[in-house]
């Protein structure tokens, strides 16, 4: 893909405008085994068409007795795509094991989201029942502690105000930012840029002055948070609208 100069602000002025699916696709487009996955694939994908010719003219009845059409339904167990006999087309595969429909976008294509040639699947985090508050928590994390032996429907009405009060706290108190793509932004931005810069080779030292990051504790935080996007938790920005 075109590498963005991270040492420009301005280069990332186009993420102004993204929504949380636009920017689930900058972070994944940007981790490196979907790039590797990717390449393998299209390789498959053109020595496919040049056997069986170009979709929608393809032979598909070849095309999909061909073992390299396909792969094993355990491969993507969890996956909504169609089986037949114990076989899945690798181009929902690789979709379902990065969460998305449709085919897999080239790690180039700049917006595959908003031109509707990605979907992405349904995603959520369910909640966790966490017991004692420990050193790991972090200042986005809370715990409620429900009575199950007692009807739930007042429980729930209650934690959700109770959640809702402390999410207010804690965003005034700067403890977190607001859930809305707009609050998040400037974050995001700043991890795009870093994952960018280390791409490019960035020593850690110019790192730290361009991005105007306090030392090398806070570099490390950032590193491991645009890290968390590239690894799966670039997912969580289809959980943000506004």
């Amino acid at each position: 893909m075109p590498m963005k100069d991270w040492r420009l602000a301005d280069d990332y002025g186009f993420t102004e405008r993204l929504s949380g699916a636009q920017w689930a696709w900058e972070f994944l487009r940007r981790n490196p085994d979907y790039r590797r996955e990717w390449r393998t694939f299209n390789e498959t994908w053109q020595l496919l068409e040049v056997a069986y010719g170009r979709p929608p003219n393809r032979d598909f009845c070849a095309w999909k007795l061909d073992p390299r059409s396909w792969v094993v339904a355990s491969e993507c167990s969890e996956s909504d795509c169609r089986i037949e006999g114990d076989k899945v087309l690798i181009e929902c595969a690789m979709g379902a094991r990065w969460g998305f429909y449709k085919f897999p976008p080239d790690p180039a294509d700049d917006d595959p989201v908003g031109e509707e040639r990605l979907a992405w699947r349904e995603f959520s985090i369910p909640p966790r029942l966490l017991e004692e508050p420990g050193d790991e928590w972090r200042a986005e994390q809370a715990a409620i502690l429900f009575d199950l032996a007692i009807p739930l429907r007042s429980q729930l009405a209650q934690a959700k105000r109770r959640l809702q009060i402390e999410q207010s706290r804690r965003i005034k108190a700067g403890k977190i930012a607001a859930p809305k793509v707009s609050a998040q932004r400037v974050r995001w931005r700043l991890w795009l840029r870093l994952l960018d810069a280390v791409e490019s080779g960035a020593e850690n030292a110019m790192l730290a002055q361009q991005l105007d990051l306090e030392g090398p504790e806070e570099l490390a935080e950032v590193i491991s948070a645009a890290n968390s996007m590239l690894n799966g938790a670039y997912r969580r920005c289809l959980l943000f609208s506004g």
